[in-house]
C-alpha cells in the first residue's frame, strides 16, 4: 500500500510540473560568483577602463558632491556642461553554459537647464562579444529620472552570449551629453551572476511521459 501510495504521489508531482511546463529551474547563480573587479569602484579605476572625450577627468571618483550607492566610490558619467561622451568598461570572461545576468545600481536626477529646457543626455550599457557585435542592454534618456534615489536594474544578456565555450565579454557604460545637460548619471555596485540555463525537456517516469504545455 505504501509503494502504491508513493507511486501516485509522484504520478500527482509530476503532472502538476507538466502543467506549469518547468522541468529545470534556474538557481540564482552558478558556483561561481561574479567576475566583475572593483564592482563598487571602491579602489578607483582599477580594473576599468575610462574613456571621456572631448574633455579630461575620471568618472569613477569618491567625490563627496554625489554620494555612492554603498561606501565611497562611484561611477559619475555626463554632467560635464560639455557636448561629449564618457565611458568606463571592463572586460569579464563569461563561463561555458551559463547565462550571464548584469545587475548595477544608477542614479540619474533630472533637473532643468538654466535656459528652462532640459539638457540632453543618454545612457547606453552595451555587452560587446568576442567578435567585436555589441549588444544594447540598457537604455535611458535625460527624462528618465531616479528622484534622488538609486535604482538597480538587472538585465539577462542576450542568447549569444550563452555557449558550449567561455567567451570574453566587454560590459560597458556609456553616457553621451551636451553642453546643456549637467546632470550625471552614478553608476555603482555592479555584478554579474551566471545561471544554469532552464532546460525545456521531458519527465519521464514509470507509466508516462510528461511534456511541457505546447511542447
Amino acid at each position: 500500500m505504501r509503494k502504491r501510495a508513493r507511486r501516485a504521489s509522484i504520478l500527482a508531482a509530476a503532472t502538476a510540473i507538466a502543467a506549469t511546463g518547468v522541468f529545470m529551474a534556474a538557481p540564482n547563480a552558478s558556483a561561481g560568483t561574479s567576475e566583475i573587479a572593483n564592482p563598487g569602484f571602491e579602489s578607483g579605476n582599477a580594473s576599468w577602463n575610462e574613456k571621456v572625450t572631448p574633455f579630461a577627468g575620471h568618472p569613477i571618483n569618491n567625490s563627496s558632491a554625489w554620494p555612492a550607492h554603498s561606501g565611497t566610490g562611484k561611477a559619475e558619467l555626463g554632467g560635464q556642461g560639455l557636448t561629449g561622451m564618457s565611458r568606463i568598461s571592463q572586460q569579464v570572461t563569461v563561463p561555458a553554459y551559463r547565462v550571464p545576468v548584469l545587475s548595477f545600481w544608477v542614479r540619474s536626477d533630472v533637473v532643468h537647464a538654466g535656459s528652462g529646457g532640459f539638457g540632453f543626455r543618454q545612457l547606453i550599457v552595451e555587452a560587446t562579444a568576442e567578435d567585436g557585435t555589441p549588444h544594447e542592454l540598457h537604455d535611458r534618456m535625460n527624462k528618465a529620472g531616479t528622484d534622488g534615489s538609486y535604482e538597480k536594474v538587472t538585465v539577462t544578456l542576450p542568447d549569444g552570449f550563452y555557449s558550449s565555450l567561455p567567451q570574453k565579454v566587454n560590459i560597458s557604460f556609456m553616457v553621451i551629453e551636451d553642453a546643456a545637460n549637467r546632470m550625471p548619471f552614478l553608476i555603482d555596485d555592479v555584478s554579474m551572476e551566471y545561471r544554469f540555463k532552464a532546460i525545456d525537456r521531458p519527465v519521464v517516469i514509470p507509466g508516462g511521459i510528461f511534456r511541457p504545455i505546447g511542447g
